[in-house]
C-alpha cells in the first residue's frame, strides 16, 4: 500500500475517531452494532496505530539485504566504502 493512501486512511480514522467520542452511547451501540463505545474506541485506535506501524516500519530497516559490493564489482564499478 503506497504512503499517501495509508496517510489518508490514518486520517478518516482519526475522523470517525473523533465522530465515535462525539457521540452517545446509545448512538455509537446503533451505528456499529455494538454492545458499547470503548469496543469501537478500541477497534479504530487498533487500526490507526496497525498502519501508522505499517507507515513508519519501512524507514526502520537499515539492511536490505543487498550486498553492494558484489554489485558494484559484478557491474565493473569502482567499489566504495562507506
Amino acid at each position: 500500500m503506497n504512503t499517501k493512501r495509508i496517510e489518508n486512511q490514518i486520517n478518516d480514522l482519526y475522523k470517525e475517531l473523533e465522530d465515535v467520542t462525539s457521540m452517545s452511547g446509545e448512538e455509537v451501540c446503533r451505528k456499529y452494532n455494538a454492545d458499547g463505545r470503548g469496543e469501537i474506541v478500541a477497534g479504530i485506535q487498533a487500526e490507526i496505530e496497525s498502519l501508522e506501524n505499517e507507515l513508519h516500519g519501512d524507514d526502520e530497516c537499515d539492511d536490505d539485504g543487498m550486498d553492494y559490493i558484489n554489485l558494484q564489482i559484478s557491474q565493473g564499478l569502482p567499489v566504495t566504502h562507506w
